[in-house]
């Protein structure tokens, strides 16, 4: 180990001691804005009520890179990338690259239940970001998106995506406003 990996290692171990945290909510809020809208345009594309020329969950992809960009700048702000944020980067690009998979198999005509999938990726994804952050309330929501998983196999219909409409309010959206007001608060702290 060079001089400067072993001062990146000991900075990352201050960071993670002293609890800090560089977070502003606005990934999860983008991720979470665009699944809820998707979900609802897939919910009236079902019943019949409109037509696209495409599959609403297509405009995941620019979402994607919108977010992979906003991800990177985040990082550049951040004095340290400490552990935990590297495990609860790991846990999500393995939810993301599961439900990329999960999606090809709803576009490859598998139905209604591979949102199904996506709901328990989503549980189990929330669950260990609650974990390894020690973030009660992504516990908790976790519980209830796992139920709703469990429940989505009794609606396998355009119904289900309501239910991935709801999950994006509780996974992402609420707690994207909640880093938002930490993020301002501790800003406003330092100015």
């Amino acid at each position: 180990m060079t001089g400067q990996e072993s001062f990146q290692l000991i900075n990352r171990m201050i960071y993670e001691a002293k609890g800090y945290f560089y977070e502003n909510g606005l990934s999860p809020l983008v991720y979470g804005f665009s699944v809820l809208i998707c979900s609802v345009l897939s919910f009236i594309m079902a019943r019949g009520i409109m037509r696209l020329p495409f599959h609403p969950f297509y405009l995941l992809i620019p979402v994607f890179f919108v977010q992979s960009w906003i991800h990177y700048l985040q990082d550049k702000k951040k004095k340290a990338k400490t552990f935990t944020d590297e495990a609860i980067d790991y846990v999500w690009t393995g939810f993301f690259l599961a439900s990329i998979i999960s999606l090809a198999a709803l576009f490859a005509g598998l139905g209604y239940i591979t949102i199904s999938v996506i709901l328990f990726l989503n549980a189990f994804a929330s669950f260990m970001t609650g974990m390894i952050s020690k973030f009660r309330y992504l516990i908790v929501t976790s519980v209830i998106v796992l139920l709703i998983a469990a429940c989505s196999f009794f609606m396998l219909n355009e119904n289900i995506y309501l239910l991935l409409a709801v999950v994006a309010i509780m996974v992402w959206i609420i707690p994207g406003f909640m880093l938002r007001a930490v993020f301002n608060e501790v800003q406003k702290q330092k100015g």
